[in-house]
């Protein structure tokens, strides 16, 4: 019998039934479901699997994941063991669907743990193109591919992809009205961004999605993951006159090469994921099968540690070198307009598309070149890293002795790519308590049985004019 006390899915305490399942405790919240780890009431002993409730009664979005889910069988993909509704109290009917549970590590917070090597980047990254292909074999799209997305397990290195809220699959019904695409910004693809910019002003236009969307979106993964951040853009940026021309051909990306010291083979198969076309990208089967074989094959440069080249230059007067594509001028233009974007992280929810952080000036990328070279992502963390201030973080203490750890970055908390000894949740920075564990007290967060607190975005330089 289900536990009276609950009457919304996220209230729900461990010992609760949903269906035949008991909750054992929270895992993930985001703007579509919740994910508990959960055990079979009848037979405990087959081991812990995770529960996704969702937080809307009828939920269509829903029925598309159980769908693809049950379509989709890889070892890379968690798979799915049972489905149905749970009854609250009032009546309201939620949907939920059982699946493996992963102990595992977001992408990029697996990279920062440790030393990171050109072989096991390929290794790790076919292993997600795998999974990614299965789920195109399926006759289904992903649609929100990124290093939250693909959680690595420490015990085995295995690479499961995760976060199919945003997906859909072919025959499908339709449930995106917006112009705007399921999925994150940062890594939808050329053609993506060329439609939003074409239709932003036309609500019923909708764009078709495609294996290589998916593609060029493990292209990003793969670019930040080697380089601890998104693809920088180095072009003539013009003025907002010529934003439609921005269209006539695609900003340059700069090489991941160029930025730190990779293997010839990972360089080259991050460069084809993110070529402008999407037929010459190739298909994800392509590089899965290319990756993996380079993760064996790939001479003694495959096992260096990934180490910063010098800092870039710009190479002309009117080229300058911009964090991302959302610092163009066009980009920053259609940021500013009325947009919503449908964002996964546990499905997908409405969330106002806000500003980033504001890009590095031009001269970060011209320091001296006796600059001694840095790892990309180094195994020692240092003192220094640990007295970064959290003056610039708004936030109040929460109500309780303990609290889940919010699906979203708190006012001021610093956004990736994160530093030193911080952690990257749910697209915000965090320091862990030590080895203390819950109850966390009113000014900590508790996630996978560890405290957090978070941290504060870095201050804005002082104007050195001011006294």
């Amino acid at each position: 019998m289900e536990i009276s006390h609950a009457v919304h899915p996220a209230s729900l305490r461990p010992g609760s039934l949903v269906g035949p399942w008991r909750l054992l405790g929270l895992i993930a919240q985001g703007a579509q479901g919740v994910v508990f780890r959960v055990e079979h009431s009848v037979q405990p002993e087959t081991g812990p699997f995770a529960l996704k409730l969702a937080l809307r009664p009828n939920d269509p979005c829903f029925a598309l994941e159980i769908e693809l889910l049950s379509r989709t069988v890889h070892s890379n993909v968690p798979r799915l063991h049972d489905s149905g509704r749970w009854s609250s109290p009032s009546g309201a009917e939620y949907p939920f669907f059982v699946m493996d549970f992963v102990e595992g590590l977001p992408l990029y917070s697996w990279a920062r743990l440790q030393t990171r090597r050109p072989r096991e980047l390929l290794r790790v990254l076919a292993q997600a193109a795998s999974a990614i292909q299965a789920v195109h074999a399926a006759g289904g799209l992903h649609r929100d591919i990124k290093g939250d997305h693909l959680l690595v397990r420490p015990e085995d290195g295995r690479t499961v992809l995760v976060g199919f809220g945003s997906c859909t699959y072919r025959g499908a019904p339709m449930l995106t009205r917006q112009v705007e695409h399921p999925g994150t910004p940062e890594y939808q693809s050329p053609q993506s961004q060329l439609h939003q910019w074409r239709h932003r002003r036309h609500t019923g236009a909708r764009y078709e999605s495609t294996p290589s969307d998916d593609l060029y979106a493990l292209g990003v993964t793969a670019y930040r993951l080697a380089t601890g951040r998104y693809p920088l853009i180095a072009e003539d940026v013009g003025t907002d006159d010529d934003i439609e021309d921005y269209f006539s051909h695609f900003p340059e990306i700069v090489p991941a090469d160029a930025l730190v010291q990779l293997s010839p083979e990972l360089a080259r198969w991050i460069r084809q994921m993110l070529i402008v076309e999407p037929e010459e990208r190739g298909t994800v089967a392509e590089v899965a099968t290319g990756m993996s074989l380079a993760s064996i094959n790939e001479g003694p440069e495959a096992d260096q540690p990934i180490i910063a080249k010098m800092p870039l230059r710009p190479t002309g007067p009117a080229t300058m070198i911009v964090d991302s594509l959302d610092d163009l001028p066009w980009r920053k233009k259609l940021k500013n307009m009325t947009m919503w974007a449908l964002i996964g992280a546990g499905g997908a929810g409405l969330l106002a598309m806000r500003p980033h952080e504001p890009p590095a000036a031009p001269a970060e990328y011209a320091q001296a070149a006796e600059a001694p070279a840095q790892e990309a992502f180094p195994s020692n963390l240092g003192e220094a890293a640990l007295a970064q201030p959290l003056v610039t973080l708004e936030y109040r203490p929460h109500n309780g002795i303990t609290a889940p750890l919010p699906s979203e970055p708190l006012p001021g908390q610093r956004h990736p790519p994160c530093q030193g000894p911080q952690i990257e949740i749910n697209g915000a920075c965090w320091y862990v308590l030590g080895n203390a564990s819950p109850p966390c007290g009113a000014f900590a967060y508790e996630w996978r049985k560890r405290c957090y607190v978070p941290v504060g975005a870095p201050p804005r330089p002082s104007n050195t004019g001011e006294r």
